[in-house]
């Protein structure tokens, strides 16, 4: 397979593209690469300030790729990276995964210190070979929480192959075929008979594409698959998402070669070229020299072209994403919504949508999905799908709360724990040292707050038997597994009013099965729900996943994956209960270094706190780190982090075609194949069947959408470490 020169470079470049590429030829004979892109970039906003420029692919790799090295630049920053790849927790396990895990195993440091060497060692031709070789080292542990996207690689302008796939079984039973998107669309609109994809660039189709696959963050063969191809879910979160393999999102960043050939079972063929789409200003660029001034010296030398305009106000009421059904209730971000199935046979069928759970507001998807429980009962609802396609994480709380607003009476587990470092270890000592045991949040500063509200601080949280720490020993331990060492298991404290119902580092609401909202009632039997997933789900979905199945006892249903009838997992993305980026990590040893009195006697800890600095933040457009490993009952004992341990599916479907055009006909199938008739293609339910169906609601006509209203308070207005505290989704 002729794959391994494939050349690692850009993010979904949102709005409107412009540009005469067709006509473009990868050449200096009018000038450098770069000074071509930037000529033609910037025509391209004179004649239309709100475009998008687009330019030959080919052109702008050359352009990347006459980028001098930083040599001792990029030492620096390599060195300045190390002190914070000590706080991913699982580095130990995934250098040795269980059999069971599915990836390939992975010494993280080992390639990182292998790009180290490289650099030092003068095997980089340029400042792009050298990050692009960063960014894969990276992406090779499957972690969708452990990210550092250097710079010049991903400030500047992404790759696009121009089209998109689908693959999906023509009957739902037979092995699923690979298509053009645009051809399966045309086939439900207007009937074409479209023929399978057979090969791409002269490879075997699926191999080509499993090959590709593993160039992303999950950490499921069929979850990497899935995540190449087109599905509505995705483009309701993500408008103008086409598939990883199409260059959106993160694969962007992938230079997929120059043209795109697609041969199909007919024996036609179709060519792509590969376009960059430009997001970056580049006024000033002449030459790659200009360019490393421009986006490789930090921060102050450069914006994004994107950072220039801000987000829309959210509105009273949102517009359903193409392919959705008019909702009974939405959110003015669209990230959660209800709808109720309109056929005979799954009249009794409610469908929640949540394409992540991070919303704009907490207590809006709170109330909306109250509200929607509420409306769904009174309307004679007694079955539930809830839809997590797509849905890649976010709040953690917010997974919490959507648990025990359907499970009201069960206690969540909620077992978590920090890898133990000599940087955390010196933070839980300045902070215990400084804050007085008569902690009072109304008359504390911001920074004591932060201190206070913070997992190095031993009074806060709780223990395994949800009470509080008494000791520094007794919280950190450390406790050793698996060769490494580790905190005691910690869990959410959500009686502490700073963390749920304070509007400024809360999360501005209470959480249900706490204070005031303890007498919820159980709107749904266990047998009554069906949890639908495409591989996709990460982070605060996963959390929110365990509780329904090993606590609530509710059933999955897998679509799509590899073609195969094996089995699938549903949960394809990163189990980690909490990720923090390098700026927040350095924002807490700063907090102790500040704290320190003139002559203080400094734990033994303490140049682990001096090692971090900001040069990583101020390199890259995002960094991530896995700080808190989940994990469950079982593996309390063995200390196993959840990431690890393989959950297939109770049941295994494929996508059909109509569900690339309308995402009810996924729902239909999901609840047909819990309490209808039809059969996995994996594994069972065993749920109990319907013996005849309900017309009592045959309404044809949109529904009335509700609305609901809470104070305004979005997250963007809170504390500016609100979101590092609270979790944040796995980007696309």
């Amino acid at each position: 397979m002729q794959l391994q020169n494939l050349i690692l470079v850009g993010s979904l470049a949102a709005g409107a593209v412009a540009g005469d590429f067709r006509r473009q030829v990868a050449t200096n004979g009018t000038g450098s690469a770069c000074a071509q892109i930037s000529s033609r970039a910037s025509r391209t906003l004179a004649a239309s300030p709100s475009a998008t420029p687009v330019v030959d692919g080919e052109l702008a790799l050359a352009c990347l790729k006459s980028v001098p090295l930083g040599k001792a630049e990029a030492l620096q920053l390599m060195e300045s990276i190390f002190p914070y790849v000590e706080w991913q927790s699982d580095t130990s396990y995934i250098k040795d995964p269980p059999s069971a895990y599915l990836e390939p195993a992975v010494d993280i440091w080992a390639e990182l210190n292998k790009v180290y060497d490289n650099i030092k060692s003068d095997k980089y031709a340029g400042e792009y070979e050298f990050q692009a070789d960063l960014f894969k080292a990276f992406n090779l542990a499957h972690d969708g929480h452990f990210r550092f996207f250097p710079d010049l690689l991903t400030n500047v302008l992404t790759f696009h192959r121009n089209v998109g796939l689908v693959s999906v079984s023509l009957d739902g039973k037979e092995t699923p075929q690979i298509y053009v998107h645009t051809d399966i669309v045309e086939k439900v609109e207007n009937g074409l008979n479209p023929s399978p994809v057979k090969s791409i660039n002269g490879e075997d189709a699926v191999k080509y594409l499993e090959y590709w696959s593993q160039l992303g963050s999950l950490n499921d063969p069929d979850a990497l698959y899935n995540s190449l191809f087109f599905s509505k879910p995705f483009a309701a979160s993500t408008p103008g998402f086409d598939g990883y393999f199409s260059g959106s999102a993160r694969y962007g960043y992938i230079y997929p070669g120059n043209t795109t050939v697609i041969e199909f079972a007919n024996g036609t063929s179709r060519s792509y070229r590969t376009t960059a789409q430009i997001k970056a200003d580049l006024t000033g660029v002449t030459d790659g020299q200009s360019m490393y001034q421009k986006f490789c010296t930090g921060p102050s030398s450069t914006e994004s072209a994107a950072s220039t305009t801000s987000s829309p106000a959210a509105t009273a009421t949102a517009t359903p994403a193409p392919g959705y059904p008019d909702p009974e209730v939405i959110s003015s971000d669209n990230v959660i919504s209800g709808y109720f199935l309109d056929s005979d046979k799954n009249s009794e069928v409610a469908v929640l949508s949540m394409l992540s759970f991070e919303p704009s507001t907490p207590a809006e998807f709170q109330a909306v999905l109250e509200k929607f429980i509420r409306h769904a009962k009174a309307a004679g609802k007694t079955k539930l799908v809830i839809d997590l396609s797509g849905n890649g994480g976010g709040y953690i709380l917010q997974g919490y709360d959507t648990f025990r607003q359907l499970f009201p009476s069960i206690v969540q587990d909620g077992y978590t724990r920090f890898r133990y470092t000599e940087a955390l270890a010196a933070m839980a000592e300045q902070f215990a040292a400084v804050l007085p045991e008569d902690f009072n949040p109304d008359s504390a500063t911001d920074n004591e707050i932060q201190m206070f509200e913070s997992p190095p601080n031993y009074r806060y949280d709780l223990n395994l038997e949800n009470k509080h720490f008494t000791s520094l020993e007794e919280k950190f331990g450390p406790h050793e597994y698996n060769g490494d060492q580790f905190t005691s298991i910690i869990r959410w404290d959500l009686d502490d009013p700073l963390t749920t119902v304070n509007a400024t580092y809360g999360m501005g609401m209470e959480i249900t099965g706490y204070g005031t909202r303890r007498n919820f009632t159980q709107p749904f039997a266990a047998e009554d729900i069906v949890m639908l997933y495409d591989g996709y789900c990460a982070s605060t979905c996963t959390l929110f996943s365990e509780f329904m199945h090993l606590q609530g006892g509710v059933k999955s249903i897998a679509i799509g994956g590899r073609p195969s009838s094996d089995p699938m997992q549903g949960i394809g993305g990163i189990k980690g209960s909490n990720n923090f980026a390098f700026s927040y990590i350095y924002s807490l040893a700063q907090l102790a270094i500040d704290s320190a009195e003139p002559g203080q006697e400094h734990s033994a800890n303490w140049t682990a706190l001096t090692e971090l600095s900001e040069l990583p933040t101020n390199r890259s457009t995002d960094t991530s780190i896995n700080v808190r490993d989940n994990i469950l009952p079982e593996n309390l004992g063995d200390g196993l982090p959840s990431q690890f341990v393989y959950e297939k599916a109770d049941c295994r479907l494929f996508y059909e075609p109509e569900m690339i055009v309308d995402v009810t006909a996924m729902w239909e199938a999901a609840a047909d194949a819990a309490w209808g008739n039809k059969e996995c293609v994996n594994g069972h339910l065993g749920l109990k069947k319907r013996t005849s169906t309900r017309a009592r609601r045959s309404r044809k006509s949109p529904p009335r959408k509700m609305t609901v209203k809470v104070p305004a308070n979005p997250v963007e207005d809170r504390s500016p470490w609100w979101t590092q505290k609270h979790g944040t989704k796995v980007p696309l």
